[in-house]
């Protein structure tokens, strides 16, 4: 009569030593304890699968308890019974938990704020980053706290129709529905699916966007306000009094002097400016390349040299925030400046002015938008633009510098026409 082994204990397997070669410990149906020559210990299990021998491998103990082992025994157990492989039945397993992992990852890729952060990423190098910036945070306060989880195939579009119309109805800083921001998180996220689509051609997402966008509420569009020439005597003098942080008053001199946009003023670094020169190799404002080579007036180096001292070492900005000096300038200093002055006018109808001003003192149209930056389309307008004339801007720009130097004294020097 066979000799019948009683079950294991862990009693029993902690005390098996090694004896120098592999030996076994039977525990029942097949499934046994293999302890090595060197004492690590494994557990198998010997079987028959259509009368050919088999032996399966489920781990090591104690990483597999003794009670694991004895369940996937008898897991293997019932599938034989069953007239079916264990090894096919687990690999199966394995396919279809590989198949669900990678079907989750694919939904979790898809979510919203992980699309809509993939697209601000995609336009390094092709937007401004103050741009690409903006499109971020307006995503982060709007619309990430409502649909930033949820996968972009369940967003329904009256959803996001609702989402821009509330949107829309909010005031902004300045007391103005946000009918603007609306429209343009609208077409940002039209982009958002876009993206989508290309990641995923298989299965192309229907873009409401397209649609919303044309029931939004109407945003009515402002022109940028700005003074007129007449009115740059009394600007000037009240920029003269404006008792201000010293930073905010330089900026709105140096836009002046040189008719840049305010993100120009924002984002410039002293190791743009060759002061020996007098020459600001601004960097490129928007979609444009090319550094571009503003001629500096006697009195806007002379300025630089006065506000060096309170911004420099400070992020290299030369117009830093005068609250948190590793900042930017705040987009609103220099509109709520001109504003306490007594102007209705905003930050960019400065540019304006200065567009005006030279235009009305006599310079050549043509050269005022070269000094401006200003694109131009016709073959002979871009060589013109090429050629930068960067010795008759210098020139126009003094010229301008000393008569808003006059226009602070009320010592004005009428100009002749046809300056340059």
């Amino acid at each position: 009569m066979p000799k019948i082994s009683k079950p294991l204990s862990d009693r029993q397997i902690n005390n098996a030593k090694p004896k120098g070669k592999d030996y076994s410990l039977p525990d029942g149906g097949g499934l046994g304890l293999l302890v090595t020559g060197r004492g690590s210990k494994f557990w198998r299990m010997r079987t028959r699968i259509n009368g050919k021998p088999v032996v399966f491998s489920f781990g090591e103990y104690p990483y597999v308890s003794l009670e694991q082992a004895r369940r996937q025994r008898d897991e293997v157990k019932t599938l034989i019974a069953q007239r079916i492989d264990p090894r096919e039945a687990w690999k199966a397993q394995q396919d279809a938990d590989k198949a669900a992992e990678e079907a989750r990852v694919i939904q979790d890729n898809r979510t919203f704020e992980k699309l809509a952060r993939r697209l601000y990423a995609s336009k390094a190098g092709r937007t401004t980053d103050d741009y690409r910036n903006t499109m971020l945070r307006q995503f982060e306060l709007h619309l990430f706290p409502a649909i930033g989880e949820k996968n972009i195939a369940d967003i329904e579009g009256k959803e996001l129709f609702d989402l821009f119309s509330g949107i829309a109805g909010k005031m902004n800083a300045m007391g103005k529905p946000m009918t603007y921001m609306a429209k343009k998180l609208c077409q940002w996220t039209a982009e958002v699916y876009d993206l989508a689509n290309v990641e995923n051609s298989s299965f192309a997402l229907n873009n409401p966007c397209r649609s919303i966008i044309r029931f939004l509420p109407k945003h009515e569009t402002e022109h940028m306000r700005r003074i007129r020439f007449s009115e740059l005597p009394d600007f000037i003098r009240a920029l003269q009094a404006y008792g201000g942080h010293v930073l905010t008053r330089a900026a709105i001199w140096m836009m002046l002097y040189t008719g840049v946009r305010q993100t120009s003023i924002r984002n410039a670094q002293w190791s743009d400016f060759d002061m020996r020169g007098a020459v600001w190799n601004r960097k490129p404002e928007k979609t444009d390349r090319a550094i571009h080579e503003l001629p500096l007036p006697k009195q806007a180096v002379k300025m630089l040299e006065t506000i060096r001292s309170f911004s420099e070492g400070k992020a290299n900005l030369v117009f830093p925030s005068v609250y948190a000096s590793q900042l930017k300038m705040s987009e609103a200093a220099v509109g709520q400046a001109i504003e306490r002055m007594g102007f209705a006018m905003t930050g960019h109808g400065l540019r304006g002015v200065v567009s005006t001003g030279l235009n009305e003192l006599g310079f050549s149209p043509r050269l005022v938008e070269v000094q401006l930056g200003h694109k131009k389309g016709d073959a002979i307008e871009a060589a013109y633009n090429d050629a930068k004339h960067l010795k008759d801007r210098r020139k126009m720009m003094q010229v301008w510098a000393d008569y808003l130097e006059g226009l602070k004294t009320g010592n004005v020097v009428k100009m002749k026409r046809d300056v340059a």
